[in-house]
């Protein structure tokens, strides 16, 4: 079958027909319902194909829970009533996706902390991403069942996987492919119709893709690449290429006022491209001194990480909390990968014309990630190992699927007298080696799972709201263990900020009259303080310091770094009201005071010698006895 080309010739059945001056003859509108029915089991199997793509990446997903970017963008979003525009277009870690933080905002204030909602959010693109994918084949093959292998092979490789299946990334990777594949799809349809409405579908679909992330930029590059292989693979004349030009050209400059304006913002907003650092990999990752070069991130990208994929690999996967899991193929997984990429070159030159410019296309995709990591991720914590997390390359299987799908359209080359006898076999040789990558993909996939279900942040998180839910003293602020997030994430890895917008639990702040430790599991423990200082003994007997409504600054018995520390403070007030506290170098902290002798611990930022009392809010006098400032330990 010819391939999909502007060509003048009579448009393939799956296009858009001119537009008739007249109604349709009986005769037509019988063959186009025949048609129509006829290719109802094509579209009942593609239909399956990428509901059951959905159900296995929803399964995987269901296993993690929140991690890392996902609890940064749960917090921000708890915190505000509003998606307010300061919150939607905010730069997160080098990334403008109003897209993405309304759909945070949403999980947030619905169900705070509540996996299930995200998990629907991640089902929901992954089945758009997958109906844009199958879409964008079936026009490129025009209907033909064919179109099966590669969506099946696109959906079924863990190129895609961990970008699936975790939230914060799948905000990012399941839009953006949508949008890739149904621009492609639609900028095709246009250049063989010439009717607007696609170039419409086109502009709109690229802008919600920018919603969502900024690598959808690149969405007319492919478009453009992929109509130009299109064309290269027919005839290739220059009057189908002026054709070509002259259908698509209005949508061209809407892509390009779309793009120009996002860049605009983009730069405004952000102004570079990606993080600081990683903040992703594991300290086993953590690279001394400069980070890796070009040559190794291209060497980890290509061997590691893009070819064991494309072979249904990489089989095991590797993990240091509070890192993601890393492809970890082993030599016969990159070894598989060779050959299946050897196998459809192999075919696809053989056995088609004008192909190897598409393959060669498709096989530069990925110096885009690489070039994208090496200017805006690599720092000197950034290990080369980053490129293996594969969430780089989430949109690459939509590239190799309409490359894939080129090849198949593209004119069959005459065979050789024994080509024949290879001809017949190719079918039994093709499900074969569909039937291996399937195999080969679920055991990679059962093994992300595994590794993936290691969640910490969910060890720590859901044992901690449950015993909360049955306290009602105020929990002092504190960081949460290192397997959930790093101090670098400061102040996300704040437990204020892991439980903002949590019903249910007792606020989290300063003070409290029953201080506790949490372990790595949530459990809560009674806790004193460990005194590093203590306050010095007071000259009154039977009332230490009195501190009248000017404040006083009580000596501590040396002096204390700056750090976070808490107080215990004895305390005898004359009526209810409140007392302000802080260390010389802080910022002060109040905490409620009642009428008579009582004991509040206080968190404090800051060191000095001394520390400052005054009170407040009803209270005209204290006396404060001598106690300790220190740390919380178990009792």
């Amino acid at each position: 079958m010819p391939p999909a080309t502007p060509s003048r010739r009579s448009a393939p059945a799956d296009t858009d027909p001119p537009a008739s001056p007249g109604p349709s003859a009986p005769s037509t509108d019988r063959h186009a319902r025949r048609r129509t029915l006829d290719r109802r089991p094509l579209v009942a199997a593609c239909a399956l194909v990428v509901i059951a793509a959905t159900v296995v990446r929803t399964w995987v997903a269901a296993a993690g829970w929140f991690y890392w970017d996902d609890l940064l963008l749960h917090g921000k979003a708890a915190a505000r009533p509003l998606p307010d525009p300061a919150f939607l277009f905010a730069d997160h870690d080098g990334h403008l996706m109003p897209g993405g933080m309304a759909l945070t905002w949403v999980a947030a204030h619905v169900a705070p902390l509540d996996f299930r909602v995200p998990l629907l959010q991640m089902a929901v693109l992954q089945l758009l991403a997958g109906a844009a994918l199958a879409r964008m084949l079936w026009v490129l093959s025009a209907g033909r069942a064919v179109l099966l292998v590669p969506l099946v092979a696109a959906l079924a490789i863990p190129l895609g996987l961990p970008s699936a299946t975790w939230w914060a990334a799948a905000l990012n990777a399941l839009p953006l492919a949508a949008a890739m594949a149904w621009t492609v799809a639609s900028m095709v349809r246009l250049a063989r119709s010439g009717r607007r409405r696609h170039a419409v579908g086109a502009a709109v679909a690229t802008a919600l893709g920018l919603l969502f992330v900024e690598k959808a930029l690149l969405i007319p590059v492919v478009a453009a690449a992929v109509l130009l292989g299109s064309w290269w693979t027919g005839p290739a004349d220059r009057a189908d290429l002026r054709l070509l030009w002259q259908r698509t050209r209005w949508a061209w400059s809407a892509l390009a006022a779309i793009v120009a304006v996002w860049a605009a913002v983009f730069l405004v907003v952000v102004g570079r491209l990606g993080g600081g650092s990683s903040g992703h990999l594991p300290a086993g990752y953590e690279a001394e001194g400069t980070g890796p070069g070009f040559l190794a991130l291209l060497d980890h990208t290509y061997r590691l990480a893009v070819v064991p994929t494309l072979g249904g690999g990489p089989w095991s996967w590797d993990r240091w909390h509070p890192g993601p899991p890393v492809a970890d193929p082993s030599t016969a997984a990159v070894l598989a990968g060779v050959l299946a990429v050897a196998a459809v070159l192999v075919w696809s030159l053989a056995a088609r014309r004008r192909t190897g410019a598409v393959w060669v296309a498709a096989a530069l995709y990925p110096l885009v990630p690489v070039i994208l990591v090496a200017v805006g991720r690599t720092g000197p914590d950034t290990a080369t190992e980053i490129v293996q997390t594969l969430r780089y390359h989430a949109e690459l299987p939509v590239v190799l699927a309409a490359a894939a799908a080129l090849a198949i359209a593209a004119p069959r080359r005459e065979p050789a007298a024994w080509g024949h006898r290879v001809r017949a076999w190719l079918p039994a040789v093709g499900a074969a080696g569909l039937v291996a990558l399937l195999v080969s993909s679920a055991v990679s996939t059962v093994s992300y799972r595994r590794s993936w279900s290691e969640q910490p942040s969910r060890d720590y998180t859901e044992p901690l709201v449950t015993a909360l839910r049955e306290r009602t003293e105020p929990l002092l602020d504190k960081d949460v263990p290192l397997e959930v997030l790093l101090p670098v994430t400061t102040p996300a890895n704040r437990l204020s900020a892991l439980l903002a917008g949590v019903p249910g639990v007792p606020e989290v702040g300063a003070w409290t009259h029953d201080p506790v430790t949490i372990d790595a599991r949530g459990t809560l423990h009674p806790a004193d303080v460990v005194p590093g200082r203590t306050i010095v003994q007071g000259p009154e007997p039977g009332c230490g310091h009195r501190v009248g409504p000017g404040g006083a600054r009580l000596a501590l018995d040396g002096p204390l770094l700056g750090r976070d520390w808490v107080v215990r403070l004895h305390l005898l007030a004359d009526s209810d009201g409140h007392v302000a506290v802080r260390l010389d170098d802080g910022d002060e902290v109040t905490a409620p005071v009642e009428a008579g002798f009582g004991t509040v611990f206080v968190r404090l930022e800051g060191g000095g010698t001394g520390l400052t009392v005054a009170p407040g809010g009803g209270t005209s006098e204290l006396c404060v006895g001598s106690g300790p400032v220190g740390v919380l330990v178990p009792r």
